[in-house]
């Protein structure tokens, strides 16, 4: 009971996390942006730490979601064709019309199989969306900034920091989608092997 509690309490605060980190990132990268629309509107919130966290954790899960739907319309599919994907163990094919299937049948091969690691893959996971979060931020501040500003003055270096995130992002998820396939094939064939009779 104290473990499930434990686990349920870790998983939360990772959550949190996930959220707001983004959320921070934003705001500091806005400040060395945009000092002086950042004095117009955020100096201007009202001094209250849990409406503050509440605005910096809106922001972060804004900017979770538009980095989750790039993510599943853009690369997912690429990985998936070329058959990279995890969901391909379940797909002998790439046609598209059977992804949703496929997917389907491996997020229940995964709740059900004791061996599959989550932990380490939620671990590994996060780095890869941290790096890809990161390198739009530092992007699109390199590109959006005002003039004289911090940021104005190391706009090329911010923006080749950002594309090399950005590739190390990309190489770094494939690498992941492969290592899940591998694993997810291993699983499955030795979950369905037939067992050896002992002599």
């Amino acid at each position: 009971m104290e473990d499930k509690l434990g686990t349920k309490i870790i998983d939360s605060v990772e959550r949190v996390l996930r959220y707001l980190i983004p959320g921070v990132v934003f705001c500091i990268l806005f400040a060395l942006s945009c000092p002086e629309a950042f004095d117009k509107t955020v100096c201007k919130i009202p001094d209250n730490d849990l409406f503050v966290f509440l605005i910096i954790l809106s922001v972060g899960i804004s900017i979770y979601v538009i980095h989750s739907l790039i993510i599943r319309f853009t690369l997912e599919p690429i990985v998936y064709w070329l058959k990279l994907s995890p969901v391909n163990v379940f797909s002998n094919n790439r046609c598209l019309c059977n992804y949703s299937k496929a997917h389907a049948k491996l997020i229940v091969n995964r709740e059900k199989s004791p061996h599959y690691p989550k932990e380490y893959y939620v671990y590994l996971w996060s780095i890869t969306h941290y790096a890809f979060i990161m390198s739009y931020l530092l992007l699109f501040f390199a590109y959006w900034h005002e003039d004289h500003s911090w940021v104005d003055s190391n706009a090329k270096f911010i923006a080749i920091g950002g594309a090399i995130i950005l590739l190390l992002s990309i190489f770094s998820y494939l690498y992941m989608q492969a290592l899940e396939k591998n694993t997810t094939a291993t699983i499955k064939s030795n979950e369905t092997a037939p067992e050896k009779c002992e002599k």
